[in-house]
């Protein structure tokens, strides 16, 4: 049994949350206090009354389906303790929208609490962390799902302008995981955990690459922690049938790890990148048609696997491909603006394109600067990538072993809903990534031919 990783980045904070990092850069995390253990609910119970009094009314939301699985019984364990809230249906799934946080605002306004406590996986903890922003007021998050970062993270993933997508939230000050529930959960939850994970070997990957090619601000420490946190879950996950209680107990020390990193340096770098993109593209057009796999982790994990073809046909090219920088930069000269060629599959997420577009910083002189940056860096970068997408090939082939629903015909999403945010990955998301390599060294093509013949095998 390991120790927990999220513990060890914990300990490296003193008292009021600070971390003057090697990075260059300090680091801040909003946590009072995390209980991951067997009794868990019964536990945050005792520690509400030593923090708060036993007089201060709390506002809980939950849906049916984890009112059953944690609510009563958390409820019950706080006794006279004061309490209101809503209990959302469990069917249909509930949507994570903007629209959704201002009305449970306002509810939660009407009933005075001093405190919003959420109980579900990443939806409701989403929910409540931007209701507590709005409300000003604080809020634990009481967890039922090893299958999402969110508990721990400091923004909520919530559809707003037509997109879904990372918005501005109040991070949870005491975040409950009673490992009991935990272990219980529904084995879609479990696998959505580890298809998240899969997501840190490409996020690892393109933030180096950023680092190397466009002099992004990197910290060791919080991208070496996401990465081997989820190897170490996923290692577990291997006796997932000989040892469950081990297996959620690491997939569960992963999302926190996740979400804590995510939360010190104030983004999701660490933890997110292409494959998110395309994830929340078909969260937001509504492209799931089956209900069951409708969930954030399974859409990552069958993205990951959707752009791991191209990655890997990227770097093959690209480590013998000779860049004529003279062409190359006529061929930047030529191009003609973006809102001349976007396709129409993309206009009702004009708004998100603009200003995904408008955060880029990119410019004759700057394309110049990262093709030198190649040439100088290549050899080592294409080591990398040979690695990680090595161990993330063989990460995939075990999850596919058992039962991951990495096909896009079973979770419901045709392949031109594949391929549209595929093709526009730059337009979506103004990080930069290997789909931004592609675009540097002219080597687009390859990575599209890449994602076709996978989707079409």
């Amino acid at each position: 049994m390991h120790d927990f990783h999220y513990k060890d980045f914990i300990a490296r904070f003193d008292h009021a949350g600070n971390l003057a990092c090697a990075c260059g850069h300090t680091h801040h995390l909003d946590i009072k206090s995390v209980i991951v253990s067997h009794g868990a609910l019964e536990q945050a119970a005792e520690l509400l009354e030593r923090m708060r009094g036993s007089s201060e009314r709390l506002w809980v939301l939950s849906d049916e389906n984890t009112e059953a699985a944690a609510g009563r019984r958390f409820k019950a364990a706080l006794g006279r303790h004061p309490f209101t809230g809503r209990v959302l249906p469990g069917k249909p799934k509930v949507h994570p929208t903007e629209d959704l946080a201002t009305e449970l605002a306002e509810e939660a306004r009407r009933a005075s609490p001093g405190l919003l406590v959420s109980v579900g996986s990443g939806v409701l903890a989403d929910l409540v962390k931007r209701a507590s922003l709005k409300l000003g007021v604080p809020n634990w998050c009481v967890a039922t799902a090893p299958s999402v970062d969110a508990y721990s993270s400091g923004t909520s993933a919530l559809n707003f302008s037509n997109f879904h997508g990372s918005i501005a939230a109040r991070a949870s000050e005491v975040i409950v995981c009673d490992l009991e529930v935990m272990e219980k959960a529904p084995r879609e939850m479990h696998l959505g955990g580890l298809g998240d994970l899969l997501a840190k070997y490409l996020a690892f990957l393109d933030w180096n690459l950023a680092l190397a090619m466009t002099r992004e601000h990197y910290c060791a420490l919080v991208s070496d922690l996401a990465l081997e946190s989820a190897r170490t879950a996923l290692s577990a996950a291997r006796r997932l049938a000989t040892d469950p209680a081990e297996a959620a107990r690491t997939l569960t020390d992963a999302a926190l790890t996740s979400g804590f990193a995510m939360q010190a340096i104030g983004g999701s770098r660490s933890a997110a990148t292409a494959e998110h993109t395309v994830a929340h593209f078909w969260e937001s057009a509504h492209c799931v048609r089956n209900p069951r796999w409708d969930l954030h982790g399974i859409l990552t994990g069958a993205a990951s696997r959707l752009v791991l073809p191209a990655y890997r046909a990227l770097f093959a090219t690209a480590r013998e491909h000779a860049v004529d920088d003279r062409s190359r930069l006529a061929a930047f000269d030529a191009e003609r603006p973006w809102q001349e060629t976007l396709e129409d599959g993309l206009r009702p997420f004009l708004a998100k394109v603009t200003e995904e577009m408008a955060g880029r910083r990119h410019d004759r002189g700057e394309l110049a600067l990262r093709l030198e940056s190649w040439r100088r860096e290549r050899a080592r970068l294409c080591g990398l990538a040979d690695d990680l997408l090595k161990e993330l090939s063989e990460a995939v082939d075990f999850l596919a072993g058992i039962g991951f629903p990495f096909s896009l015909q079973e979770i419901g999403v045709r392949p031109e809903e594949a391929l549209l945010p595929f093709r526009n990955i730059r337009l979506l998301r103004r990080r930069y990534s290997a789909f931004d390599v592609a675009y540097d060294l002219g080597l687009e093509d390859v990575m599209q031919e890449a994602g076709r013949a996978a989707l079409a095998g």
